[in-house]
């Protein structure tokens, strides 16, 4: 910042040439489990206190979704999950960032939160439970979907 010249400081963003910008991104993990999904409870910066939500990063310049997900819901809930394949990208209704959903396959590790200073709690809920922690308008369709076919599934190879 200091070998910025005044002039460019206070630019337009329009003059700054050369400059790219990149909204803020988010890979958001849908890991599943049977017919459990993996969610964590966040420490909401606001007033609102807490708020569940399936594991999530930031996606940095040039990262990968698919390589944020995995390693981000590691870091968070000590779970190791693979990528089965990309469900779509959507603004968040409610903070505008720009999300990009994966559904993830379970692996191995026991839920629990391991970042003790974003989260309070890792668990592993039921699908026909989700909307008693993420209302159902606030997740994203494809979301709801994939994991409708994943119980369905479950359902099936356990009927069999």
């Amino acid at each position: 910042m200091f070998d910025i010249s005044i002039d460019e400081l206070l630019a337009p963003l329009d003059r700054l040439a050369g400059t790219t910008f990149q909204p803020l991104r988010v890979a958001v993990a849908i890991v599943v489990r049977g017919s459990d999904v993996l969610i964590v409870c966040r420490r909401a910066e606001d007033a609102n206190g807490l708020s569940w939500q399936f594991p999530a990063g930031v996606i940095k310049p040039g990262a990968r979704p698919a390589v944020i997900a995995v390693r981000e819901t590691l870091a968070e809930t000590d779970v190791h999950c693979v990528i089965t394949r990309k469900l779509g990208t959507r603004l968040h209704p409610t903070t505008g960032v720009l999300c990009e959903y994966v559904l993830c396959d379970y692996v191995a590790g026991e839920a629990r939160n391991v970042d003790v200073v974003e989260n309070v709690a890792a668990i592993w809920v039921d699908r026909a439970d989700l909307t008693r922690f993420i209302p159902d308008g606030q997740v994203y369709g494809p979301v709801l979907r994939a994991l409708d076919a994943a119980t369905d599934a479950t359902q099936r190879a356990g009927s069999s």
